[in-house]
């Protein structure tokens, strides 16, 4: 994937300077690409992740063709935005796409131009780029809510300026508490009136009610697979973990990743004897780099799992829909404490039945890796080993490929000493 990807961004680069051509091949290609996941996925991968990595290319070539777009942050009720008719867009999975080309540098160093803080994480300064320097088309609507970084209401609120297009900031209160609830139905109801308001459209409360039924079974699915990971993995790539957390939080109510999910238990792989089995926490670099050698699927060591894959999960009832998507808010743990983070992580670990934990704290997000001090200790106290790496998931530039690949692999050889 990646290796194509940078030849591909090599010929892109070559047309930066004209946005109408950058526009015309970068559509081609995305075009291409996409009808060939679809129809044409690889053989020797599950279902599911096929399914994954198909949905997460056709999600930024949507905003490559600007097709009904609305640009969101991770944590984000997309199925209203599905139910109204609108396509929701990662805008942190625009970035992504670009580093995987090799391209985000041109978007990061439009931002520095625009005197956008070097202290902002590389996500935002390279959406914000593209927004500046108009490399995609404008979407109808920009949304953000304010669980998991700080950043995202001035990142967020930049980019529907740039595009002049409507902005809408959810503010989900921490603590995750019963009471704030009501709080975000409110809120949810006037993202229904504007979801309305830019379509034209009435806004279908049985279509809401039908997205929660497809991401219900999206979710029996999922756990059913969890109940065997003690033994077994879903074979993935680091990069494909990423496409993972995209797909999951933005399209959770696609009835396509719910009808690919329905074998995802039978699509699991005992587990080698020798193998080390590492639970991922936050999120890998995006683009080609050493560690997707160390943790190939079909390698000694396997990212059995990761954060980000479970963490939206919530209980949803497709007949109280604006309260399930109000509580599947407030309640994720990632909206509350680091003490929720790290009992949502550590249940993840004995699930999964780990030998050892990465956390990869990328370079400007401060609120994961404000937690590493708190996570480290309580995985110690399991007698369960912690890494964390600190590096930079989109700019590709950034890493020192050779520093984090021995790191990784003296934490490797301390997992097997202890065998």
């Amino acid at each position: 994937m990646s290796r194509k990807s940078v030849r591909f961004g090599s010929f892109l680069r070559n047309h930066i300077d004209d946005r109408d051509r950058f526009k015309k091949w970068l559509q081609l290609g995305m075009a291409f690409e996409n009808f060939r996941r679809k129809h044409f996925p690889d053989r020797d991968r599950p279902r599911f992740v096929n399914t994954v990595n198909h949905l997460a290319l056709e999600e930024v070539y949507h905003a490559v063709k600007g097709e009904k777009t609305a640009w969101v942050n991770l944590m984000n009720p997309s199925e209203l935005l599905l139910s109204g008719g609108l396509r929701p867009v990662s805008a942190e999975g625009i970035s992504g796409a670009l580093s995987s080309m090799h391209l985000e540098d041109t978007a990061i160093s439009v931002s520095s131009q625009a005197g956008i803080s070097d202290s902002l994480c590389t996500f935002h300064r390279a959406s914000l780029g593209v927004s500046l320097r108009k490399l995609l088309p404008p979407p109808k609507l920009v949304m953000t809510t304010s669980i998991l970084c700080d950043g995202n209401l001035p990142t967020f609120k930049r980019i529907a300026g740039e595009y002049d297009v409507p902005f809408i900031l959810i503010d989900v209160p921490r603590g995750r508490k019963q009471e704030a609830v009501g709080y975000v139905v409110s809120q949810l109801k006037d993202v229904i009136v504007t979801i309305q308001e830019i379509t034209g459209k009435p806004f279908k409360m049985d279509e809401l009610s039908l997205r929660l039924s497809y991401e219900r079974e999206l979710i029996n699915n999922l756990e059913k697979a969890r109940l065997r990971a003690h033994g077994s993995y879903l074979p993935q790539h680091l990069y494909e973990h990423m496409n993972s957390l995209y797909v999951l939080h933005t399209l959770a109510g696609d009835p396509r990743i719910a009808l690919g999910s329905r074998n995802i238990a039978e699509s699991l792989k005992v587990i080698p004897e020798n193998a080390k089995r590492i639970l991922w926490l936050h999120i890998p670099p995006y683009y080609d780099n050493e560690l997707f050698e160390l943790f190939s699927p079909n390698s000694e060591n396997l990212v059995v799992g990761n954060e980000l894959m479970w963490d939206w999960i919530y209980p949803v009832d497709p007949d109280r829909p604006l309260e399930s998507l109000a509580k599947k808010l407030v309640f994720n743990p990632l909206c509350g404490s680091v003490v929720d983070r790290g009992e949502f992580c550590l249940g993840l670990a004995r699930d999964f039945n780990v030998d050892g934990v990465i956390h990869f704290s990328h370079w400007g997000c401060r609120q994961s890796s404000g937690g590493v001090p708190f996570l480290k200790r309580l995985f110690e106290s399991e007698k369960i080993p912690f890494l964390e790496l600190t590096g930079d998931c989109v700019d590709h530039s950034s890493q020192g490929a050779g520093q984090l690949r021995t790191r990784v692999e003296a934490f490797l050889e301390i997992l097997e000493n202890r065998r």
